[in-house]
């Protein structure tokens, strides 16, 4: 037994996934070899994301509710080309702080915010714990912690395929620090969600935001700041990066089971369109 992260009492934990598993399943479902590939180690096949003792039975079902409704009312039908149009209540913004908390948990409490200055480290506890309060019930809002989601459609240069394939199949999350500003990024395949830690205007942050009662969520131009702009060009850059890491192996493996599947599956992939600079 050990401390729940979210409620803060003494239970036995369960392994909870700081990206939602669907995520991930789709991923590999949608992928034409079946697998998916980290950019740390992209010579193994991995099976899930990140998971680790962090929750308990009751705040793990308390978030799976929320991940199951945005799962079935945006994620799928976004990812299928269904729908770019939604409709959505309070239970948006709760899935959304409920990944930014976990993201920003972890992040604090494993040690990894060496990098953040004396100042900008002592904003993080603050930010958790309005996170915290919020998603138990115990506050109406996360106060400075509001949640931001762009749904990413096309990509702002059409000849670079790159990173057209990291707006379209890229997952990973991040907590980044400026010289002024910090904030929670998380990027997964057509969705990009962001929220701040600390910041010193709020220029850039408004148009992506999340009503925590009801609104609408739809594909539409972004004013974000160039910070952020520069967090995707690098992690597309990772992306590209990792495939010079491939051993001759690992290529010949791909190639096989690439050239197993029906070339009109292949073509219609995520992949394909994405490589052939199609619209997503």
């Amino acid at each position: 037994m050990t401390k729940c992260r979210l409620c803060e009492k003494e239970k036995d934990l369960e392994l909870s996934h700081i990206i939602p598993k669907f995520i991930f399943r789709h991923l590999k479902n949608t992928s034409p070899t079946g697998n998916m590939r980290s950019t740390e180690n992209p010579n193994k096949s991995e099976q899930d994301g990140l998971k680790l003792p962090f929750l308990c039975g009751d705040c793990e079902d308390l978030f799976s509710c929320w991940e199951a409704k945005f799962a079935k009312e945006i994620f799928f039908k976004y990812q299928d080309g269904t729908q770019d149009t939604f409709s959505h209540e309070a239970w948006l913004a709760k899935y959304l702080a409920s990944i930014s908390f976990r993201v920003l948990a972890h992040a604090y409490y494993s040690g990894e915010l060496s990098y953040f200055d004396e100042n900008m480290l002592r904003h993080v506890p603050l930010a958790i714990d309005r996170l915290r309060k919020y998603l138990l019930g115990q506050s109406p809002t996360a106060g400075e912690q509001r949640q931001l989601l762009i749904l990413l459609d096309k990509p702002s240069n059409s000849s670079d395929s790159d990173f057209s394939m990291y707006l379209v199949r890229g997952i990973e999350h991040d907590v980044l620090t400026t010289d002024t500003c910090s904030f929670i990024y998380v990027k997964y395949l057509k969705f990009l969600q962001l929220c701040p830690i600390k910041l010193p205007s709020n220029r850039g942050w408004k148009t992506g935001r999340i009503s925590p009662d009801k609104g609408t969520l739809s594909v539409k131009d972004h004013e974000l700041p160039d910070y952020v702009l520069d967090r995707m060009k690098s992690g597309a850059r990772t992306l590209t990066g990792s495939r010079d890491k491939i051993s001759e192996k690992q290529k010949a493996i791909i190639v096989k089971r690439v050239s197993d599947v029906r070339p009109e599956t292949l073509l219609d992939s995520p992949i394909a369109k994405a490589a052939l600079n199609n619209k997503f």
